[in-house]
């Protein structure tokens, strides 16, 4: 972020990986001379991605196979496919954060990815390879295989957050049997044509067949009040989400908590900064139990917790560090004079004035960065106003965000 001091907790192994490498392996000189095909093609690959070709002087395969997991998101084996396997069976751990892995025969008739070929896209890099060399694309997921809507897919695509993964995969078996799924979002996208902009807006790409379009927007106490469309209409008093229907499922994408809803699944963007103050010496502890209270009044998943954003005189606040830590949440700071610059009405200290040199620091930290962290020129709105305990004081923003389907 511009004019700010960033400390950043531990990542996990996916966000650790350069996202956009490849890391090409052959056994053999005919290997290697596709590995140098599939090198060019990858050259016209978008995003673009960096290459790795083969392996170091005295490199194993095993090493070779750990440093490619920890740093790659796309694995491409020239060779036999039982190579691969169990050259990559000591390193697989989780389809969510293992990269994609691709095998191509010598020869370059198939490719086939093994790995992560939903989450982690092995089977568009298939697609995109088998059509560049030319090859025929070996894909086995039946979502593909059937051509209909993977939620996992569309969350990692989208970088939402499931709230569970066992829901995840009935959803998908339910939408392999053909049955329709009710799909809810508090932002989907662009304008209808024509619409003004307190109308609902429709969903960006091609919507899936085997979704349900649901419309809804925020009610005065927080909750959900359904729009429906006639096609879809589902009856409901307008005050609260509405069951569905005893065995139904739906999908929920928001920064709000409705897991508890039976056949529900949440798609979480971290979408939501939380602005901070505290006295010094505040434990990370206190901390942590003064956010999750105030989440829990809004009704605000964790998950949709994107950073913590404070002035730069708590840069260095081991409390606020400690939960950045923790979460592996980024922490962001901003100078007074930076925070005095945010634009809109925010609750007025005259003790934080003369201690800090700003009247208000939550707030304004909250929004500052959730300005910075969206795409476009964008005026955040405060989910929560200021609001202290015990020496903290705390504010949550939204920054901008939306899904795309492809």
């Amino acid at each position: 972020m511009k004019n700010s001091r960033e400390q950043t907790g531990n990542k996990s192994m996916r966000q650790d990986r350069e996202r956009n490498r490849a890391s090409v392996i052959y056994f053999t000189e005919r290997g290697k001379a596709l590995g140098e095909k599939i090198r060019e093609k990858l050259k016209n690959a978008r995003p673009e991605l960096s290459l790795r070709m083969g392996r170091m002087p005295g490199q194993s395969l095993q090493e070779w196979c750990r440093e490619a997991f920890e740093d790659s998101q796309l694995l491409i084996f020239v060779g036999a496919a039982g190579i691969a396997v169990r050259a990559i069976a000591p390193f697989v751990r989780d389809k969510f954060t293992d990269p994609a892995v691709l095998v191509l025969d010598e020869q370059g008739n198939y490719v086939i990815p093994i790995l992560s070929g939903h989450v982690g896209g092995g089977n568009r890099w298939a697609a995109f390879l088998a059509e560049e060399l030319p090859a025929v694309p070996v894909i086995t997921t039946a979502t593909d295989l059937y051509g209909k809507f993977a939620v996992d897919v569309f969350a990692a695509g989208n970088g939402l957050v499931l709230s569970d993964r066992r829901l995840a995969k009935e959803i998908s078996g339910a939408v392999l049997r053909g049955k329709k799924i009710e799909f809810y979002c508090e932002k989907p996208g662009i304008l209808l044509p024509g619409k003004s902009s307190g109308s609902a807006a429709a969903p960006v790409g091609n919507f899936p067949k085997d979704l349900l379009w649901k419309e809804w927007n925020e009610a005065e106490d927080g909750w959900p009040e359904e729009k429906n469309t006639p096609e879809t209409s589902v009856p409901g008093d307008g005050r609260e989400k509405p069951q569905p229907e005893r065995g139904n499922y739906r999908i929920y994408t928001g920064i709000h908590d409705f897991r508890e809803q039976e056949g529900t699944l949440c798609l979480f963007p971290k979408a939501v900064v939380i602005g901070i103050g505290c006295r010094k010496g505040k434990s990370a502890e206190e901390i942590e139990r003064f956010v999750k209270k105030v989440l829990k009044e809004q009704r605000i998943a964790p998950e949709s917790v994107c950073c913590l954003a404070s002035a730069d005189r708590k840069k260095e606040e081991g409390g606020i560090l400690a939960f950045a830590e923790k979460y592996r949440i980024p922490f962001y700071t901003f100078s007074a004079e930076e925070l005095a610059q945010v634009p809109g009405t925010f609750t007025s200290s005259e003790f934080v004035k003369q201690t800090m040199g700003i009247e208000n620091i939550c707030e304004r930290a909250a929004v500052k960065a959730a300005m910075e962290r969206s795409r476009r020129e964008y005026m955040p709105a405060l989910l929560q106003k200021k609001t202290a305990e015990h020496g903290m004081t705390l504010a949550l923003a939204e920054q901008e965000w939306s899904v795309v389907f492809e």
